[in-house]
């Protein structure tokens, strides 16, 4: 399973992002099998009907208006009913989408048995290496144009900044950044096995030779390469949801007690190099550069003024998902240069288009979602690799949770995915063999009382 997981994130992924028709609509549809074929294993969108027109005025006073100036269905008569969504088309696109993944996501945990969950980082590093080494050799080859694959320009190729597959460089700064808190929780894991199996290697040549040593060097070798990646993209978003993550590890390494204080300040020591070789390696003055353009944020403060109008016509219910570029083409006064499809800060779209009808069960999702990661985190608090592992894909959904104030990078198929493959992976069931059949925790996995 872990090799079909990867294998459909690496074919979203090379497919632009799966940001076209041809590409997300397998990818929807191989998702959702995999979440109904879990859900059987354990033990349809619906169509979107007008509503009565007192009701929509009710709860969004400007969708008449609106659906007026932009349908010719609605401009020709006085409907007597009317679609809470500008846009119903685009709004069921996102339904279906929506109803995919959270099949995906509900049946994906069952599928992550232990030598999936150890076996999914490992295969995934793979595709990483080799896609932040595409990423860093086609920016540098052939950003000029604009080409992707050398041969394919974007359909909306205004303002399009490609990076390896991705359109645009911040989505595949994103995607780098879930694949890289993914590879380092389960290279943490390694390395607390190591820890713990040190006494049996006697002499530190013996243990370099070690399959596990090997292991170590392999996924830190690929963690290198996609953070040199990630800062080759110059996504401020991306690097500040890495230092968030960066943090966030830290953090946990300090609060691990397996660590003794040598081991853990060299663990430390390690990422933190790894860290410094990504910037080094691109260059500080120009990531420094990056961070001191101030033009680009006032962009995105006009486009959140602008974002923000749509959500005061229409708090109840929104515009409807996806229907966000339909809406700018009335509520857009700032950045006229372009046109603002998105609004580069998913919560405010998420609000502008869902309104507080979507917004509150998905801040409700998104707290029962930590409050799962949080107790599986602690049950697997006893394991090495299988804890790491959960706690990077947590990480990881922090860190792009982080970049998404900024950007729209979960609004990409591929990404999307990855996320969602994050999270059935720190929901995976904790494996009982971590216990004894009569509870008691394995002397091997006894925390040490001292540091």
């Amino acid at each position: 399973m872990a090799g079909l997981l990867v294998a459909l994130i690496a074919a979203a992924t090379l497919a632009f992002g799966a940001v076209y028709p041809w590409g997300y609509l397998p990818l929807f549809a191989a998702s959702a099998l995999i979440g109904v074929a879990a859900i059987l294993r354990a033990g349809v969108a619906p169509p979107l009907r007008p509503l009565p027109r007192t009701l929509v005025d009710m709860m969004s006073p400007a969708a008449a208006g609106i659906l007026r100036a932009f349908s010719l269905t609605f401009a020709s008569a006085e409907a007597a009913r009317l679609p809470l969504s500008i846009d119903p088309a685009r709004t069921q696109i996102a339904v279906i989408a929506f109803g995919a993944l959270a099949l995906f996501l509900v049946g994906a945990p069952a599928w992550l048995d232990r030598r999936a969950l150890r076996a999914l980082p490992r295969a995934l590093a793979l595709f990483a290496l080799l896609l932040a080494l595409f990423g860093i050799y086609s920016r540098e080859n052939s950003n000029r144009d604009t080409l992707i694959y050398w041969f394919w320009r974007p359909q909306d190729s205004v303002g399009a900044s490609p990076f390896g597959p991705f359109v645009n460089r911040n989505h595949f700064g994103g995607w780098m950044l879930m694949a890289i808190c993914l590879m380092t929780g389960s290279m943490f894991g390694q390395i607390e096995r190591a820890i713990r199996e040190r006494r049996r290697h006697t002499r530190v040549l013996s243990w370099l030779s070690s399959p596990e040593a090997n292991g170590i060097g392999l996924m830190l070798i690929a963690v290198v390469m996609a953070i040199v990646a990630l800062f080759w993209t110059l996504s401020r978003s991306s690097i500040t949801g890495l230092a968030v993550s960066a943090a966030a590890f830290g953090w946990l390494v300090t609060r691990r007690r397996r660590f003794g204080t040598a081991p853990r300040s060299a663990i430390l020591v390690m990422f933190g190099a790894a860290l410094l070789a990504g910037l080094v390696w691109r260059g500080p003055d120009d990531v420094l550069q990056r961070f001191q353009d101030g033009q680009n944020l006032f962009s995105r403060l006009d486009a959140w003024r602008d974002g923000w109008r749509v959500v005061q016509d229409f708090p109840v219910a929104g515009t409807g998902l996806n229907t966000y570029s339909d809406a700018m083409l009335f509520y857009q006064t700032r950045n006229r240069d372009f046109h603002l499809a998105q609004a580069h800060n998913d919560y405010l779209q998420l609000l502008a288009e869902g309104g507080l009808l979507v917004a509150l069960p998905a801040l409700a999702a998104l707290v029962l979602l930590v409050q799962r990661v949080r107790r599986n985190l602690h049950a697997a608090r006893h394991e090495a690799r299988g804890y790491w592992i959960r706690a990077g894909a947590a990480v990881g959904m922090l860190g792009v949770g982080v970049q998404e104030i900024f950007e729209f990078s979960l609004q990409i198929p591929a990404n999307a995915l990855l996320f969602c493959t994050l999270a059935a992976v720190a929901m995976a069931p904790v494996s009982v063999d971590a216990r004894h059949p009569n509870g008691d925790v394995p002397r091997d996995n006894i925390e040490p009382t001292n540091e």
